[in-house]
């Protein structure tokens, strides 16, 4: 399915290029609380919205027919291209998605899905509920001081239980994947509520789950509310990797990985690309501080990713990630970097195969042939024996909120085959041996 090339498109606040093929789009800023306004308009779930002063480039851009009035379809080849049709279910999500983000307004969808508060709310009652199995623990604090919450799920989950197969399931790297919150809280339902199953009594004896819904809860949060294109973290980057003053904010966490070991440095930044230089830049990974790719001053900077890197590559008994991201209906395998084949990739392929048909139709492939890009989780996991798969859901960044029960369902599916196997493999003693950082 042809479609907006994720990682390259910009957010309101980047100024880089918006680009869904080889052509270059119009440049957007942030056009919310914008008090200046343009003078073409747009609807947006029955209502009209003015689009501010700031996008009427872009707008005149887009306006083929000179009325002053962006309909569906005048955007739909800037969104689609020309596969879909205007007004199918994933096409009219995507086009609303792309309003929003012209209009600088938030996406009227959000009501349907978990604020970043209400996923806390759910995590202190799952936990209470279910002492026995559910141990809630902040991994780490946020730029803005928001709490990066994790489940423990597994038997005795008060008690240490590293001598299990453990394994990590994340939602929400990029702020503007929601449907990437819902899918790791309905995999949480399903562990728990329905605990004495003969399936997950075995998983529950035999593994230890450790779930973080939100891995961005800043991001999320403005996501929602401010800016739905925006896909980093918040936290202000002060200053650029050349350690000159910068007003920009965020990083993209999905390019910020690295393991602090000089071997594999070559993952974070390629080499030939140097740092604070962008015309060197390595495919969807940038250095410059405003685009949506933006690496970070250095590997491991964030606070959301050192949280995670602490929980995944420094407990032994870590054999496994999933990393929740939307969209494209793929299941992704190391590496992402380079064409070259993981020594995991038999495993990748067989556990994958089992995990696509649990889904109901996923897609399988290496990660590098949707796009190649560095400073990613798989890639660092897998140099340290660790499994990673990336489940990108969906047809859209924001589905319509009815399409949540049916794609959650498919993708839980999916992950308590890959929980199931990981289990057996290690009990086989098939899995590759973590290396701790």
């Amino acid at each position: 399915m042809f479609r907006v090339n994720k990682s390259e498109t910009s957010s309101t606040l980047s100024g880089d290029k918006l680009s869904s093929t080889s052509r270059e789009r119009p440049n957007f800023v942030n056009a919310v609380n914008t008090s200046s306004a343009s003078s073409y308009k747009l609807r947006i779930m029955n209502k009209n919205f003015t689009v501010p002063a700031a996008s009427a480039e872009a707008a005149k851009a887009l306006d083929s027919n000179g009325d002053g009035f962006l309909q569906s379809s005048e955007l739909k080849s800037e969104v689609l291209g020309d596969s879909l049709a205007a007004n199918s279910t994933e096409s009219r999500d995507l086009i609303q998605e792309f309003k929003c983000q012209l209009a600088g307004v938030p996406n009227p969808h959000a009501k349907g899905y978990h604020s970043f508060s209400e996923v806390e709310e759910e995590l202190a009652e799952v936990a209470e509920q279910h002492p026995d199995i559910v141990q809630r623990v902040s991994l780490g604090k946020t730029a803005e001081g928001r709490d990066i919450w994790a489940l423990k799920i597994s038997g005795n989950a008060q008690s240490d239980t590293s001598d299990k197969t453990g394994l990590v399931i994340t939602g929400c790297h990029h702020a503007r994947e929601w449907m990437t919150v819902e899918a790791p809280l309905e995999l949480i339902r399903e562990l728990t509520d329905n605990a004495d199953s003969p399936e997950n009594k075995k998983r529950l004896s035999e593994a230890e789950v450790w779930v973080v819904p939100v891995a961005n809860p800043d991001g999320y949060e403005f996501s929602r509310n401010e800016n739905n294109y925006w896909r980093k973290n918040r936290r202000p980057v002060e200053v650029d990797q050349n350690g000159k003053p910068n007003s920009a904010i965020g990083v993209d966490l999905n390019r910020n990985y690295w393991d602090g070991k000089d071997e594999h440095l070559f993952v974070y930044r390629p080499d030939g690309d140097t740092p604070g230089n962008t015309r060197d830049d390595f495919s969807a990974t940038s250095d410059n501080p405003r685009s949506d790719t933006y690496r970070g001053p250095h590997g491991g900077s964030e606070a959301e990713v050192k949280a995670l890197l602490d929980l995944e590559l420094k407990r032994p008994n870590i054999k496994g990630v999933i990393d929740y991201h939307s969209y494209g209906e793929t299941i992704l395998y190391p590496y992402g970097h380079t064409r070259d084949a993981s020594p995991n990739v038999a495993l990748y392929k067989e556990i994958g195969k089992n995990m696509q048909n649990a889904s109901s139709g996923f897609s399988l492939q290496q990660s590098v042939g949707l796009y190649p890009a560095s400073g990613t989780s798989d890639d660092t996991h897998d140099l340290n024996g660790v499994l990673n798969f990336t489940i990108e859901m969906g047809s859209s960044f924001q589905p319509n909120p009815k399409l949540i029960p049916a794609l959650t369902e498919r993708v839980s599916k999916a992950s308590t085959s890959f929980i199931d196997q990981m289990i057996a493999l290690d009990d086989a003693g098939r899995l590759p041996r973590h290396s701790v950082a």
